[in-house]
């Protein structure tokens, strides 16, 4: 059997936008920052290969939280990766491109990311196929892996591209080396659990964040959950 590394998404919404107290701006990136690194101590002292994916808050990778500033090594050690929604596209709304002077703000800092080593993961929003394909196109051409969403809500596995983009046949044994990701997080359209798993769980997807529980409440088990971590050896189409 192949395997692929199921993943825990932080989700760190610190908005550029955000008004805030010149005299904590950098205090509270710090909070965020220590509460991430914790995080990630707790977790890779129990298991090692358990990966921390902050999403958005990009800002932090930085000591003062400005493009300029130095790197924060003690943060960036701590993670393995960073999502960023809307890089592209749906940054103002769905389908539409964010603007050049978002995606240049937002590029900065996630390739001081990228320098350090870690592995960009990009979900833009955006359901024209002209646009999902630019979308792919352009972050590959910024050396990001990115997942072109159909749906806001994360429900459905999109039917477009008709073949996997960036299609990778090996077996993943670590973040560096997946070439794409399915985010699908949300189950209301699958009627059980079996029906989510096997959803995602075939050979082109990489990557499936998941939650605990299913729709009727029900937690996932450590086998149901080792099934989303195992691919299928038959090749399917997404």
């Amino acid at each position: 059997m192949k395997y692929a590394i199921v993943y825990l998404i932080s989700l760190l919404m610190i908005s550029s936008c955000q008004k805030d107290n010149p005299g904590n701006k950098t205090e509270f990136k710090q909070k965020m920052r220590d509460f991430v690194i914790g995080i990630s101590q707790y977790a890779k002292n129990i298991n090692p290969d358990f990966y921390i994916i902050p999403q958005n808050g990009i800002e932090l990778v930085t000591t003062n939280g400005e493009d300029s500033g130095r790197p924060d090594t003690s943060y960036l050690n701590a993670i393995d990766a960073n999502g960023q929604e809307d890089l592209f596209y749906g940054y103002n709304a769905d389908d539409q491109a964010t603007s050049s002077t978002d995606n240049t703000y937002l590029k900065r800092f996630l390739n001081i990311s990228k320098d350090s080593g870690k592995t960009i993961l990009v979900i833009d929003y955006c359901s024209t196929h002209t646009k999902m394909t630019n979308s792919y196109a352009e972050n590959a051409n910024a050396g990001y892996i990115s997942f072109a969403a159909n749906q806001r809500e994360l429900n459905n596995i999109p039917d477009f591209p008709a073949i996997i983009n960036h299609e990778n046949n090996s077996v993943i044994t670590h973040i560096s080396t997946t070439k794409n990701f399915l985010y699908l997080i949300n189950p209301t359209n699958y009627k059980t659990k079996i029906s989510f798993i096997n959803a995602g769980n075939f050979n082109k997807l990489r990557f499936v964040d998941y939650g605990l529980f299913f729709n009727d409440g029900s937690a996932f088990t450590a086998s149901e959950i080792a099934q989303l971590k195992t691919k299928q050896t038959e090749v399917r189409d997404w």
